[in-house]
């Protein structure tokens, strides 16, 4: 019965589900699988690397790694193995300026625990962050989570870049409202543009928050998936330049460059000891990582042959997969951000709506689009404005053939709509 829950657990019961969560939801009530269930849906809006399961699953399954220390417990921010091992690894991908020490790494389930024990750390209940608009609509249950944080949506640029003119107003609009900005949230690659953030303008936003105080989170957890080595620069690669070191905090995971969003492992770098004390404390309990998971993840970080081989084989399946989406989206006439990675595009469907884009139309779409048995959701999960009503994020990370078969659904919804 609800009403013998808290007023908390009543409130959170009472939201609707988030359009990405309905969407996954309805993939998995009914999944696609070319044998058992062709007439399935196919998810196109789930950002997972569905196309390397036959590189990860083998290197994974090794016997022989389970010991007693996996099965015990071991210190609460990760074991000293893997913390080493992921140093090491990002040390060496992201052509870190200063090596990555093993004391400024913590070890933890996935990114989204990494949002929320770090919005536990630099704000209080109800104080604001600014994240650029559009962006990754569970980032602010993430932030909510146990802290309460609420987001402030700042318009990206026309470049879809941060718009240093728009967080200034955010910024002192919030501030005349009389709420407290504690932080900023950068996600770069952009999810869900797929836009690159390049190093001068990380760089003025870092120095924007600098003279506020203000805490940033930058989120590269697609930093692997870039289709080009040379077109990212990690802000890893500058910490030297980073005008508040103690106020700046990285995150990455496993989960989106490895093809493994169920091993829930992902990583916190930063150069404020205190965040790994608190971290180290009881609040880390809550995020631990299986042991043997960090063991197995440990012994291929290893193996810096297979490393390299795997990340380029990802690499160039994506960018044959995301061809194939754009050579369909061509033929129609639909405009789109150039991909340069990540495991999805956005596309403007602004031609495909009957009247000026809106998001009830835009909702209209999305759901004649799940008749079809495909999910792509609109900028609606994304918490966009009117300026992006008309704009969906297309996942292209999936098997080829359900792929094609979706690229098929898609242009019979284009004919029927």
């Amino acid at each position: 019965m609800v009403d013998v829950l808290s007023l908390r657990g009543q409130n959170h019961l009472s939201q609707a589900p988030s359009l990405l969560y309905y969407g996954f939801v309805k993939c998995n009530e009914n999944p696609y699988n070319a044998t058992t269930n062709p007439d399935g849906i196919i998810n196109m809006g789930t950002a997972e690397n569905k196309i390397c399961d036959d590189l990860i699953i083998p290197k994974l399954d090794i016997p022989g790694h389970i010991t007693p220390p996996q099965t015990q417990y071991f210190p609460v921010n990760g074991m000293t193995e893997l913390r080493q091992e992921v140093a090491s690894f990002l040390t060496a991908k992201t052509k870190a300026d200063v090596a990555i020490e093993t004391e400024q790494v913590s070890i933890l389930n996935g990114c989204s625990a990494a949002f929320c024990f770090l919005a536990y750390v630099i704000g209080g209940h109800g104080d604001r962050y600014l994240i650029p608009s559009p962006y990754y609509g569970m980032t602010e249950k993430y932030m909510a989570g146990y802290s309460g944080l609420v987001p402030i949506g700042v318009e990206l640029d026309s470049d879809n870049m941060p718009d240093l003119e728009q967080l200034t107003k955010s910024y002192d609009d919030a501030l005349a409202r009389g709420e407290k900005v504690c932080g900023i949230v950068l996600i770069n690659p952009h999810n869900p543009t797929g836009a690159i953030y390049p190093k001068d303008r990380v760089i003025e936003v870092l120095e924007f928050a600098k003279q506020r105080k203000l805490h940033v989170i930058v989120d590269e957890i697609y930093l692997l998936s870039v289709f080009e080595e040379g077109d990212f620069e990690s802000c890893l690669s500058y910490t030297k330049q980073w005008p508040d070191p103690q106020r700046t905090h990285f995150m990455w995971g496993f989960s989106k460059d490895f093809a493994m969003s169920g091993s829930r492992c992902a990583m916190i770098y930063s150069q404020n000891q205190s965040v790994h004390k608190i971290f180290g404390g009881t609040i880390g309990f809550q995020h631990m990582v299986s042991g043997v998971m960090q063991m197995k993840l440990c012994s291929m970080l290893q193996d810096t042959t297979w490393l390299d081989y795997f990340l380029a084989e990802s690499r160039r399946r994506l960018k044959k997969n995301a061809t194939l989406v754009t050579n369909t989206l061509d033929r129609h006439n639909i405009p789109y951000l150039k991909p340069q990675g990540t495991l999805f595009l956005w596309a403007d469907f602004r031609s495909i709506f009957k009247d000026k884009p809106s998001a009830e139309e835009a909702n209209l779409i999305f759901f004649k689009m799940l008749d079809h048995h495909i999910y792509i959701p609109s900028s609606l999960g994304f918490n966009g404005t009117h300026l992006t009503d008309s704009y969906f994020r297309i996942v292209y990370a999936i098997p080829n053939d359900a792929l094609t078969i979706a690229m098929q659904r898609f242009e019979e919804f284009l004919a029927a709509y």
